[in-house]
């Protein structure tokens, strides 16, 4: 019975063992998925984490190329600019370099050309007022007799001439004083008879008249008609402006009458150095009309005289006239009269308007002024007439 017992004993620890090892046979297959979840979990976590940070790694790494990418477009663009700075900088120099040499050269040329011209040209004579006053007389009793019949067939030209053969005014000088813009009258000049031709004084130069005037100018045509030189294909001649499609007179400038001035004329002062000093620094404030003078109390030209030599149609260049300094003012001969500058000059007209600018005497108003073409809406300046 004892044996049995103990079997049996066995027996139900055998069955008891196995039922605890089926039991946890049946429950460990149910444990592996969950601890599989959790590791694959774990896993993408991970992954996740590391994925994560390579994207902001990613981002830090874009951010700094970007970075540096600005700041080397912006290094770039400093660069850029500061090289644009320096090569407006050198420019700059540049232009100021080669404004200082063109400045430096045309003083060069201008003082150059100034002392060509002083080399070349003979004085302008002054004559006195009685010399002037002889002038007119013996113009007006020798011109008569210069006068041609019937000039289309009287007249010659330099070809029919065989050529001009007298002196010959150089080019930078020309274009100063003759030609159709620089009209005169023969009245107002120094002149003389020689070897038969009448000759008169313009420019500085003397002038003989080969040819007869026209019959069809007028009797007192060199105290009325403006006039001018002009060098025209084969010689120099001497236009009527009046007569604006005819034929010039064929003149000549003569080697010897350069050198054989009348010793008794004194030569016009240089006006250059006289002109300076009358220029203003602030024209309107420094001028003075003849109404803001207490009123013109000069010599008043005659009417009849007045149209024959004054106003916008009669302009000449001062530079050209018998020129003195009077009482302090600088004084000009034309129309047979003296006229005083009251007024300084205004300080935009240039350096050398005397010679360059074409001006004429007007009666505006209150008084006589003188009026540069040059600035034809501008007020004149103040002169006085005076013997």
């Amino acid at each position: 019975m004892k044996r049995v017992g103990v079997v049996s004993t066995a027996f139900l620890l055998f069955v008891l063992l196995e039922g605890i090892a089926f039991g946890y046979a049946q429950q460990e297959p149910q444990a592996k998925p969950e601890q599989k979840n959790a590791q694959q979990q774990q896993a993408q976590q991970q992954q996740h984490a590391q994925q994560q940070q390579q994207q902001n790694q990613n981002k830090q790494q874009a951010q700094q190329q970007k970075n540096a990418q600005q700041q080397q477009a912006q290094q770039q663009q400093k660069n850029a600019q500061q090289q644009q700075q320096n090569a407006q900088q050198q420019q700059q120099n540049q232009n100021k370099q080669q404004a200082a040499q063109q400045h430096a050269q045309q003083q060069q040329n201008q003082t150059r050309q100034q002392a060509q011209q002083q080399a070349i040209r003979p004085a302008q004579l002054r004559p006195t007022q009685q010399q002037q006053h002889a002038y007119q007389q013996q113009q007006q009793t020798t011109w008569q007799q210069h006068r041609a019949q019937n000039w289309n067939s009287d007249h010659r030209n330099w070809q029919q001439r065989g050529g001009y053969n007298g002196y010959r005014i150089p080019n930078n000088y020309y274009g100063g004083y003759y030609g159709q813009g620089h009209s005169f009258r023969v009245y107002n000049q120094p002149y003389m008879v020689v070897g038969g031709y009448p000759r008169f004084q313009y420019g500085g130069f003397w002038f003989s008249v080969m040819d007869p005037y026209p019959e069809y100018w007028g009797a007192n045509w060199y105290r009325t008609d403006d006039v001018y030189v002009a060098y025209s294909g084969d010689g120099y001649y001497l236009y009527n402006r009046r007569y604006a499609n005819r034929p010039g007179i064929a003149i000549s400038v003569p080697f010897e009458s350069q050198n054989n001035q009348q010793a008794q004329l004194q030569p016009i002062p240089q006006q250059q150095g006289d002109w300076q000093q009358y220029r203003a620094q602030n024209w309107q404030s420094e001028h003075r009309n003849w109404q803001q003078r207490g009123g013109y109390n000069g010599y008043r030209a005659p009417d009849d005289d007045y149209g024959s030599y004054y106003g916008p149609d009669h302009y000449f260049r001062v530079s050209s006239l018998p020129f003195r300094v009077e009482g302090g003012y600088p004084s000009f001969q034309y129309g047979g009269r003296w006229f005083s500058v009251v007024d300084p000059y205004p300080e935009y007209w240039g350096n050398n308007w005397y010679q360059t600018d074409d001006v004429y005497v007007a009666y505006s108003n209150d008084g006589y002024y003188l009026y540069n073409r040059m600035y034809p809406s501008d007020p004149g300046v103040a002169i006085s007439i005076s013997f």
